[in-house]
């Protein structure tokens, strides 16, 4: 006998009746059942090479397998027949339910039958879709372990669920109108239940009103996008002014009628994954949609209830936004009724054990990118080799934690800006408490972000000063570059470093960094940089960069320039007065603050309303650029590359401001600034081209440099690798040289991704 454990996506994925039926068809005796963490046991009599070869080539869809351990099966098994037994055992490594999935084509078929018993039902799914994460409590992923446990199976649901031969056999979330959670809609009190509620929302939806759907992982905010005063009206209720809303579609003729689509794009959102994906505009719908941009977020039904709510709609696009006010987390229960932010709210009595926003995914040249990882990519795991138990909390931005543990990275779902004092409160705090529970963690250590200030650097030092365990710092911009190492499984690189704003070891802010790490030698080298841009008030100039603008134009002696400071609400007299006696001025060497400043000079924005924006809509613009154009203006400014000797060799990325001196490349910005705003002929696309390039050609230069020096690859990894200009600039150059280059494809590049490249450090412990 023959025992097989199993590790990878197995649970709740029609993974034991595979089992089972492939057993029976082979004729052997034995069992499969889950074990304590999720892994699948079995045990089999004979044939265990053919078994092994068939488990993996016959997957069901959403099955993984990552690892398959054979071992002997030494106690007696007397039975003639295979079972599925009940789950249980000894605890060994650790193995996750899979992702929440899209509605299958089998149940949203059933769903449209009216001789099925399921017509019209917004719960319908089977072992092969629906909720998995959103609804786990602890493991392993069985019903009663799940908060499908409040709704005891019907007769009907039972048979199909006891059925080895059925569908649903062990299906943990098979439900039907009869035993299942069921919809409402609910004003000042409830006024519709069941199809009815779902198609009065629809009739309200229709009218211009602006309803609040409680779905997988939390509330959306739906309406009309075809209506500008309803966009508008719902801006003002979430207080977003500018922030591009996302856009779900009724099929892919709607989707292609508003964005264009090529085949991997398709492919990716018509996946189980179901994200928004940024996708370029036709310009088709209302500006209010996404004011300045390019771009539009667009995903399809990924639910029961969206494809039934589309068919009785007049509407075949609507808004569907994540419920929360800025900077807060998305409401998952009824507490929503408060806040005024819908004038009906269609909700359900099935409760949301994990919150988990849409992901977003954006194609950078050929390239898939995400941008926030959450439903339908979360759990899974990047292995690394070490044996160390941990968990990162990651940046304020952004965020999310990871867990390591048996080798493997855990990255959580997306959690938001920790900097809010309920998302740092009701989803973070709580986030990673249920993380250690639900994988039985017990960290001896923990990673975090260097920056002092930050609600998640305070969060760990209290945790390990309680908890009498090690706390590690780990620079930002060394996280990002370590992020993409993870996934690539790499030990040496240059690594491009591109965002807004990371704590550097200098004390200043980072933002736009050429790093070398080696993880064999322990060397960890800034080896350029951007000029560090003057910040008058810190971050009140993030939050208005013609601040930025006004400081570099001072500093570089071009007040001449004339410029409407008037208009951006800039005081000059009071930032000279700042500049020259040093009084609260941040220094930043930072792309974004790059970014951000080309796009006041330009007119094209003058305060912030959301992370991004400036750097956002400059893309937008520049992407239209006329090449030719663009490429002659910038004869008159080739790339100034200066060096400096500063502190900037280190033995680890948490060497805690410990380093040596060493010759630091610096990109000078100043002079392209300056011309560009003297510019009055070339066209305002052609210099926001130019000025994006001017970045993308000072960056490529350092970088290739220093990789061809040390025969490294080129890796990049913030923010600022999701610009379609700039990302595709510098691979294209880099593989001119014969460089490799490669960007964060599994995790964000963005700070989401952070606490993935905090927890890779641990191979330096």
């Amino acid at each position: 006998m023959y025992k097989i454990t199993v590790r990878g996506i197995v649970q709740g994925v029609g993974f034991r009746p595979f089992v089972y039926r492939l057993a029976k068809s082979m004729g052997l005796r034995g069992y499969v059942k889950n074990t304590g963490t999720g892994c699948v046991e079995i045990v089999i009599d004979k044939n265990v090479d053919e078994f092994i070869k068939r488990l993996k080539n016959e997957l069901p869809p959403i099955a993984e397998i990552s690892e398959v351990v054979v071992e002997p099966f030494n106690e007696q098994f007397k039975d003639e027949d295979f079972y599925i037994l009940r789950s249980g055992g000894k605890r060994g490594k650790l193995s996750l339910p899979p992702p929440d999935i899209a509605v299958c084509d089998e149940c949203l078929k059933e769903v449209f039958d009216y001789k099925n018993r399921r017509y019209l039902y917004p719960f319908t799914s089977c072992t092969n879709c629906g909720p998995r994460f959103s609804v786990a409590l602890k493991l392993p992923y069985d019903r009663e372990n799940t908060s499908f446990c409040e709704f005891p199976m019907c007769e009907d649901c039972l048979k199909e669920y006891k059925s080895v031969e059925d569908r649903r056999y062990y299906a943990q979330t098979v439900a039907c109108p009869k035993c299942g959670p069921n919809y409402k809609l609910v004003k000042d009190k409830i006024i519709a239940e069941k199809l009815d509620a779902i198609k009065l929302a629809a009739k309200f939806i229709d009218k211009g009103k602006i309803v609040a759907i409680k779905g997988i992982g939390g509330y959306h905010i739906a309406c009309k996008a075809e209506d500008e005063n309803v966009v508008l009206n719902l801006r003002e209720r979430l207080s977003r002014p500018q922030q591009p809303f996302a856009v779900m579609v009724k099929d892919l003729n709607v989707l292609e009628r508003i964005a264009y689509l090529n085949v991997e794009e398709k492919k990716a959102l018509e996946s189980y994954i179901r994200p928004i994906l940024v996708l370029k505009s036709k310009n088709k719908l209302v500006p209010a949609l996404a004011p300045m941009l390019n771009t539009v977020g667009v995903m399809l039904p990924y639910t029961p209830l969206h494809n039934i709510l589309f068919s009785f709609l007049d509407s075949d696009v609507l808004v569907m936004t994540s419920a929360n006010l800025p900077g807060e987390p998305m409401f998952i229960d009824e507490n929503i009724f408060d806040s005024n932010l819908a004038d009906y709210y269609l909700t359900h009595n099935l409760k949301i054990a994990n919150r988990i926003d849409d992901s977003v995914i954006k194609f950078v040249g050929k390239r898939r990118m995400i941008i926030r990882k959450s439903r339908g990519l979360v759990p899974d795991k990047i292995k690394i080799d070490t044996n160390i138990e941990a968990v990162s909390v990651g940046a304020e931005l952004y965020n999310s934690l990871s867990i390591l543990k048996d080798g493997c990275i855990i990255q959580s779902q997306y959690i938001g800006n920790t900097s809010n004092f309920k998302t740092y409160k009701d989803f973070f705090s709580k986030a990673f408490r249920f993380w250690l529970e639900f994988t039985k963690l017990k960290p001896n250590v923990v990673f975090c972000d260097l920056h002092p200030l930050y609600n998640t650097t305070k969060f760990a030092e209290n945790y390990c000063k309680e908890n009498e365990i090690k706390l590690v710092k780990v620079q930002h911009h060394f996280s990002h570059a370590m992020s993409v190492m993870a996934e690539k499984n790499l030990n040496r690189a240059v690594a491009i470093a591109v965002d807004g704003a990371g704590y550097g070891f200098d004390g200043n802010i980072w933002g736009c960094e050429i790093l070398y790490l080696d993880f064999d030698e322990k060397v960890f080298e800034r080896i350029g940089r951007m000029e560090y841009l003057p910040l008058p008030g810190g971050d009140n100039a993030t939050n208005n960069p013609g601040r930025i603008l006004y400081a570099i134009l001072h500093e570089k002696n071009e007040l001449n320039v004339k410029f409407d400071w008037e208009k951006m609400n800039i005081k000059p007299e009071l930032i000279s007065f700042q500049l020259e006696k040093n009084l609260n001025i941040a220094r930043a060497s930072s792309a974004g603050r790059y970014l951000d400043v080309c796009s006041v000079l330009l007119g094209i924005y003058s305060k912030r309303t959301y992370e991004g924006e400036g750097a956002m809509k400059l893309e937008a613009f520049a992407v239209n650029g006329n090449l030719n154009e663009a490429e002659k203006w910038l004869k008159d400014y080739p790339v100034n590359i200066t060096s400096n000797i500063e502190v900037a060799r280190y033995t680890s990325p948490f060497d805690d401001f410990k380093g040596k001196k060493k010759k630091v490349k610096i990109i000078n910005i100043g002079d392209v600034l300056v011309g560009a705003i003297k510019e009055n002929n070339l066209d305002k696309k052609d210099l926001a081209l130019a000025l994006t390039l001017y970045l993308s050609k000072s960056i490529s230069e350092l970088a290739i440099e220093e990789a061809i020096k040390k025969d490294a690859c080129i890796i990049m990894s913030g923010g600022v690798a999701y610009n379609t200009i700039i990302t595709p600039y510098i691979e294209n150059s880099a593989k001119k040289e014969n460089i490799k280059f490669y960007v964060n494809e599994i995790t964000a590049a963005g700070d989401n991704g952070i606490s993935v490249g905090q927890l890779y450090s641990s191979l330096l412990l």
